[in-house]
């Protein structure tokens, strides 16, 4: 056992609070965006366009911040892995409360014009920015502090967060729905939301400020090499931290982008799409959107469950389980949905999302760290996360919806998609070794593990 690893201490609370209170806040900021782009936006920045060309506009704005995140993760990656974990967390969560706050601030297109959509779409760039540096911070610094045997447990805890700070946006918006008039709504009630952003924040920020830099990080020496900032351009990317983990890396870096398929297209189909798929063919949205609920409260235990299993039978078979399930209930789900028997409904998600979806989800972030050594581990993370949740998630939702167009308003193309993504993982993580007993890597002299 190496030095890091037996000086962790058994059970940390601050380090858990700090990752966990912390990814709340960032993704209550993140998901009300979410929200408000379908209830506010596409009213009070875009008016002039047809409502539901305004709704394009404004979930085009939301996209923004998925194609931002794969930047943030280079960025931040790079400050993580060169000036510490601890100094991400801080700064990743001041900037998404900042442009958060800020959208709260913002004046209407009908104060300002066309700078108004303008500073809307900026302000959500800095969120997915933000974003693209905050999940990964969170699980690096859990699992640098974690015992070996609860490496899966405490990483799938970040997930929490983002579930918890969904449900929070969301009840956020119900309650400012429910209490205020659609006039006053769309007047000021809307802001306030996101105006509590600044005081969930700073909470946040005293609590993240009170951890200490992980062991690990310190014992890897990257803190006592300034990165050069002298070459060109070129130059100076190739002596980056994403760069070298390509170098080093490159086959489990592409595990990172395809093993996450599964979980990243099974969350926006049956949690995103299924709402519009029942919409298309006239049916109720009511039970979909009361069961994506219910499985929203129910992975906040599966999750951590699920990690836990892994820490005892491994990371893949329960990565491989996880996205069977997905692709066993794929067809079954949306026949589901047709019948229109609220209890079967809520089932299917619970199977979907509450056991297949949370499966990966629980199972791959300690996965993922395993792979990489202290010195590239937050880049490598930070940036092939990301990008396999921009190419099989963010684009999900716009894909099965041309689906459902090519096939006639048929959802076999979507199927035969989520049938696809779901093989994509399996066969990933089974060309991957077990990670559960790997020592970490601290030394940034040592090689390579082979995968």
């Amino acid at each position: 056992m190496s030095e890091a690893v037996s000086r962790r201490r058994v059970f940390q609370p601050r380090v858990m609070l700090a990752a966990v209170f912390g990814t709340t806040v960032e993704w209550y900021d993140f998901a009300l965006y979410g929200t408000a782009a379908s209830l506010v936006f596409n009213k009070v920045y875009f008016p002039d366009s047809d409502p539901l060309v305004g709704t394009i506009l404004a979930y085009g704005t939301f996209a923004i911040g998925f194609l931002a995140r794969p930047l943030g993760g280079a960025y931040f990656g790079e400050r993580g892995d060169t000036r510490g974990r601890k100094n991400v967390l801080v700064a990743t969560l001041l900037l998404m409360g900042l442009a958060t706050t800020a959208i709260g601030l913002l004046p209407t297109y009908a104060q300002i014009g066309v700078a108004a959509p303008l500073l809307l779409t900026l302000l959500r760039f800095v969120q997915g920015f933000a974003a693209g540096g905050e999940k990964t911070g969170a699980l690096i610094i859990l699992f640098e502090n974690a015992p070996p045997k609860w490496r899966g447990l405490l990483t799938s805890l970040p997930a929490i967060g983002t579930g918890t700070g969904t449900l929070l946006s969301t009840g956020a918006f119900a309650l400012a729905t429910g209490l205020l008039s659609e006039e006053a709504f769309l007047s000021w009630g809307w802001r306030v939301p996101f105006l509590l952003s600044a005081v969930l924040t700073l909470f946040g920020l005293w609590v993240r400020r009170s951890v200490e830099e992980t062991v690990e990080f310190q014992d890897s020496g990257a803190a006592a090499v300034r990165p050069q900032r002298t070459g060109t351009l070129l130059e100076r990317l190739a002596r980056t931290r994403f760069a070298e983990a390509w170098r080093r890396y490159p086959r489990q870096m592409l595990i990172v982008i395809g093993a996450g398929a599964a979980e990243n297209a099974g969350y926006y189909i049956f949690g995103t799409f299924s709402v519009a798929y029942a919409e298309d063919r006239g049916l109720s949205t009511a039970a979909l959107l009361s069961g994506i609920s219910i499985a929203a409260a129910v992975k906040l235990v599966t999750v951590p469950a699920f990690g836990a299993l892994s820490d005892r039978v491994g990371r893949r078979p329960v990565s491989i389980g996880g996205a069977l399930v997905l692709l066993a209930a794929a067809w079954p789900f949306f026949a589901v949905v047709d019948g229109q028997n609220t209890w079967m409904i809520w089932l299917a998600l619970l199977v979907t999302l509450g056991v297949g979806q949370s499966a990966i989800l629980g199972s791959q972030p300690a996965f993922f760290a395993e792979l990489f050594d202290t010195r590239v581990r937050f880049s490598a993370v930070g940036v092939a996360n990301n990008l396999g949740t921009v190419l099989t998630g963010g684009l999900a939702p716009v894909l099965a919806t041309c689906l459902l167009l090519w096939f006639d308003h048929s959802v076999a193309g979507v199927i035969v998609f989520i049938a696809l993504m779901s093989m994509l993982t399996v066969v990933t993580v089974a060309l991957a070794k077990e990670t559960r007993h790997r020592e970490t890597a601290t030394s940034p002299s040592r090689p390579a593990a082979r995968v």
